[in-house]
């Protein structure tokens, strides 16, 4: 029998999401694996190493990430897990090098407790987001089964777990039950997943994120029941950030470093920040005299290097659009040539050189309109 631990989530608003396939479960017998987890994990994402690839499939490069430097990763089950990846560098920060490797793959990254997720940008960029804010309502929504949630617990599955099993098991080790599951969540059978200790709402998280699902909760005459719905487009929260130096320098360096976050002042000792939960975290090391980084890339502002190799253009100019703060707009008609396999490598330069050489060996050019990145065919030459 699988062990997934017991809890009660019960958000009225609490949000989960679907990913899929870990690596780095265990061979049958042996202990569990000691991940690197709270600020151990923050300083084992910083350490520098080496990587290279000659045609390694994705699962079998980044289990062997996992392993070596103690960190969990997720692999969301919309991602190809056998392509082929060819790629070098050295003295990369382990956080920075699995960036780059999502990206290679058109995919983003983000971490969601102690976990490393890799999926689609749009899903990796609201997932620590809506992790928060199913914590937040187990604490605070009123529903006492929902306290459960927000303990530690040690989830995995064995081999060829199927995703509903697994989520039917945790909703009634809770006393709940599930309204449209086999509606939303197709069946699968799953490789072996070990995660280090996390909360409920982080597992289910991560377990509904290749779905791009989230969830409410029902009180009815017969229980609690959970029922799954998309994930919001849009998702913030709000945080109340102590601080008792300069609130209107403070207040000017957030809005530089974020400036898609709404910032406000009690004048004396109180900083609210409505943004998303990377952007939250961020701010919190500022107020703490800590070096914040800009997440969310404000074009103009950070300098980019990047290596693509033999990766189809169509997804590599998705990713790079959102990225960027972007929506890519690719032609009709298109698509062998959208197809076609691009390489490039470029280091330490501004947006408009790390679009330039994207399109340079393609049949195509690009134009930036608002919010959009149009790309269109480039002229015939006379």
């Amino acid at each position: 029998m699988p062990s997934y631990a017991s809890n009660r989530h019960i958000p009225i608003c609490g949000l989960l999401t679907a990913a899929i396939l870990l690596f780095s479960l265990p061979a049958q017998g042996q202990e569990a694996i000691d991940w690197r987890t709270s600020a151990e994990l923050d300083k084992q994402l910083q350490r520098p190493f080496d990587l290279t690839w000659d045609s390694v499939p994705l699962r079998d490069g980044l289990h062997s990430i996992s392993l070596t430097q103690g960190v969990a990763i997720f692999l969301d089950r919309r991602v190809d897990p056998d392509q082929e990846m060819t790629m070098a560098f050295s003295s990369e920060p382990v956080e920075s090098g699995l960036m780059r490797i999502a990206a290679q793959t058109g995919n983003g990254m983000s971490r969601v407790g102690d976990v490393i997720y890799i999926g689609p940008e749009s899903t990796a960029k609201r997932l620590p987001t809506v992790a928060e804010l199913q914590a937040q309502f187990a604490k605070r929504g009123g529903v006492p089964e929902a306290l459960k949630l927000v303990s530690q617990k040690h989830y995995h599955w064995p081999r060829l777990a199927n995703p509903r099993d697994v989520l039917t098991d945790v909703a009634v080790a809770h006393d709940m039950e599930w309204t449209n599951l086999d509606q939303v969540v197709k069946h699968d059978l799953w490789p072996a997943v070990d995660f280090p200790a996390m909360k409920t709402t982080e597992f289910l998280t991560l377990v509904l994120a290749g779905y791009d699902a989230s969830y409410r909760f029902d009180k009815t005459a017969d229980g609690v029941k959970l029922q799954l719905v998309p994930i919001p487009e849009n998702l913030s929260l709000t945080r109340v950030h102590r601080y008792e130096g300069n609130h209107r320098d403070a207040i000017a360096k957030i809005k530089e470093l974020f400036p898609e976050a709404t910032v406000k002042s009690d004048g004396e000792q109180s900083i609210e920040v409505i943004a998303s939960q990377e952007v939250q975290e961020e701010v919190a090391k500022l107020l703490r005299g800590r070096t914040a980084r800009n997440t969310t890339v404000v074009p103009g502002d950070k300098v980019f290097t990047l290596k693509i190799q033999e990766q189809p253009l169509g997804p590599i100019i998705q990713a790079l659009a959102a990225k960027l703060g972007y929506e890519a707009q690719l032609p009709k008609g298109m698509e062998v040539e959208l197809h076609q396999r691009i390489s490039f490598s470029v280091e330490k330069v501004d947006m408009k050189t790390l679009l330039d050489a994207a399109f340079a060996d393609t049949p195509f050019t690009y134009e930036l309109d608002g919010t959009q990145l149009l790309v269109k065919k480039k002229p015939e030459v006379q």
